[in-house]
């Protein structure tokens, strides 16, 4: 796990601000991205928990047993999570009107009887999937999809995935007991991929209940293929096949166990060991995959929007001028730092989107490692004698990270001090505005989704951390992305959209106010004697919806 920062998408309609409170319950969502360590707020736990194995799982053919490297005791609400265990979870657990494969993220027909016909219209009728049944044996009906939509659009108590839909879908309403009709403010391209983060619930089983309830594993209760069997905070989740399941995943297996590892050193040995029956885990430290390939295991990595990024606080002289702020970047050896901190399994940032993003788009302003001309924009920019205090996390792979960012800047006279603190107290230093000159964050906001206006919005915008902590959200410049943004989210021609919304990329990595330094890889484990159907996901957790037992 990793550093930082919540992060809901702030599109022009989403709550203009975030409490403390909302900062630390949503902060494990930006921190999903380390993929390595330890955990944080909404998505971890103590470094301690390594309990797998606990419980009584089953075993056989029937049974897979895995280990995930996030802690399972954050916010089970499916519309108002960012935890790396519970949302992987829900993707077994709960479904969409229309769901993403888990790889591609081609979407298909959820609980939704058939894709939209016309994805280009404003309104969309939906009759629902015939026998679709809740966990509880109750029939899935229009009721519960315009309760779980009602939320998603509520502003009087707004929840997170809220900021993803607000500006662009206006209601859904029942039409009869299995059939709904969703209204959007104007064709959205990126409709269908976008309701996949919306997982309908039950309206009677979550009606009327306070916070606590929807936050507890114990209570999940969906239309998925599996249910959740069991659940002990800090050490386990277990997970049943739903028999009443009639949708396009029917499960290979009768039961499965995630067990919680977070410490690395740990679940790399119950892979290895034999103890426990582990067949498949997530979060592999990069310096352990070629030991565990030795033992026979495949290991695969995903390219992903995971990040090392860094954000300038241009509330303070001279970091609001961007002359600066480039310098910064190009004084940092990125591949060094990759080499060092991740066992060069990244790739520096050359655009805002990884390379391997379909929306990806090479910037027009790049920040290779130049120390010569790092000096120069310094000298243009007026600035004479610079120190820096660099806030951060103290995850593993970070550490190793920010002293390469120090050689750096130190190496171009820029007096440098590092400030690393505990996952939990960088974030309420962040949410109390601490006056630091940069930080560094982690994140992977593909875990929501993947198109760029997601992407993007997930680091700017006024319902996140960032703005608020450094005031670029005040600025004329802020005003001009955010309309560049609003721009391309409305333009229905694929080829102006792509125009649009690579000309607020070229924007973004101009000012260089908050942006990637480098993209990592993700890795996942496996044993392919026992397992198949398994392949690596570019986001934290696991998806075993296609995976079947073979020994």
């Amino acid at each position: 796990m990793s550093s930082s920062l919540p992060t809901p998408v702030d599109l022009p309609l989403a709550a203009a601000g975030m409490s403390r409170r909302s900062f630390l319950r949503f902060s494990g969502s930006l921190a999903v991205a380390g993929a390595l360590t330890a955990s944080l707020a909404a998505c971890g736990g103590p470094e301690s928990s390594s309990n797998a194995g606990q419980g009584t799982p089953a075993s056989g053919l029937d049974n897979v047993d895995a280990v995930i490297g996030y802690n399972n005791n954050s916010s089970w609400d499916p519309l108002n999570t960012g935890s790396a265990f519970a949302m992987a979870a829900h993707n077994h657990v709960y479904e969409s009107l229309w769901d993403a494969e888990a790889v591609s993220r081609k979407p298909f027909a959820a609980l939704a009887a058939q894709m939209p016909q016309d994805p280009g219209a404003t309104e969309w009728t939906v009759k629902l999937r015939d026998g679709a049944t809740w966990h509880d044996g109750k029939p899935v009906t229009a009721e519960d999809v315009v309760y779980s939509f009602g939320r998603v659009l509520s502003t009087d108590k707004a929840v997170l995935t809220n900021a993803f839909f607000a500006s662009w879908l206006k209601e859904v309403t029942k039409v009869d007991d299995s059939t709904v009709k969703i209204t959007l403010k104007f064709p959205f391209a990126a409709a269908v991929q976008r309701f996949s983060i919306v997982k309908i619930i039950p309206k009677h089983h979550f009606d009327g209940q306070a916070d606590d309830f929807f936050n507890l594993g114990a209570n999940a209760l969906g239309s998925g293929p599996f249910k959740v069997a069991g659940h002990q905070d800090t050490s386990f989740t277990k997970f049943a096949a739903h028999d009443g399941y009639n949708g396009p995943l029917k499960p290979a297996f009768k039961t499965m166990q995630w067990n919680v590892s977070v410490d690395a050193a740990a679940r790399v040995g119950l892979l290895t060991s034999g103890v426990g029956g582990v067949q498949v885990s997530d979060n592999i430290p990069q310096d352990n995959i070629d030991a565990l390939k030795a033992k026979g295991l495949t290991v695969e990595g995903a390219d992903s929007m995971n990040l090392l990024g860094l954000a300038f606080n241009t509330s303070k002289k001279p970091f609001d001028d961007e002359r600066v702020r480039q310098a910064l970047r190009m004084a940092i050896d990125t591949q060094k730092l990759i080499d060092v901190a991740i066992a060069g399994k990244g790739t520096p940032a050359t655009g805002f989107l990884h390379e391997a993003s379909p929306d990806y788009a090479k910037a027009a302003t790049q920040f290779d490692y130049n120390p010569t001309k790092a000096k120069q924009l310094l000298v243009e920019a007026g600035v004479k004698s610079l120190e820096v205090r660099l806030l951060s996390t103290n995850i593993s792979w970070t550490k190793i990270a920010v002293n390469t960012i120090k050689e750096g800047w130190d190496a171009i006279g820029v007096n440098t001090t590092l400030d690393v603190q505990e996952t939990a107290a960088f974030n309420s230093k962040v949410a109390a505005g601490d006056p630091a000159d940069a930080l560094t964050f982690s994140g992977n906001p593909n875990q929501f989704g993947a198109d760029a206006d997601l992407n993007i919005r997930w680091f700017y915008s006024k319902s996140t951390p960032f703005l608020p902590w450094n005031k670029w959200g005040d600025t004329p410049e802020y005003q001009e992305l955010d309309q560049q943004l609003q721009a391309a989210l409305e333009e229905a021609d694929a080829t102006k959209h792509k125009q649009l919304i690579d000309k607020a990329m070229d924007f973004i990595a101009e000012q260089a106010v908050i942006y990637p330094v480098m993209h990592m890889q993700l890795f996942t484990a496996w044993d392919p004697t026992k397992l198949s159907g398994l392949q690596p996901l570019d986001i934290p957790g696991l998806n075993l919806t296609k995976a079947k037992r073979t020994a």
